[in-house]
């Protein structure tokens, strides 16, 4: 079983940086693998996009994941983005 934190700000300027730290915790990532979005308070498209290619990559390896205690910035933003399916996430509508 493996934990990826997330970090409290997933915005355009800190997507590459986080991208990279990201790649390194899937390439040794064990399934489950839970996503932890707890700790995110600032979010924009970019930083939803790099969710989705972590799920994406996760999922392309065989692995199962899971949320813990995603923020509601991450759902509220998930949910105007419609990405809420393709992310399994709750919906707050």
């Amino acid at each position: 079983m493996s934990s990826i934190p997330l970090p409290a700000t997933l915005t355009i300027q800190s997507v590459a940086s986080e991208h990279s730290e990201l790649c390194d915790l899937i390439k040794s990532a064990e399934s489950p693998v839970t996503i932890d979005a707890s700790a995110v308070e600032e979010i924009d498209t970019a930083g939803m996009q790099l969710i989705l290619s972590l799920v994406n990559q996760l999922h392309s390896q065989s692995l199962k994941t899971a949320w813990h205690s995603p923020s509601d910035i991450v759902l509220e933003t998930a949910d105007i983005l419609g990405m809420s399916e393709a992310l399994a996430l709750p919906s707050t509508t």
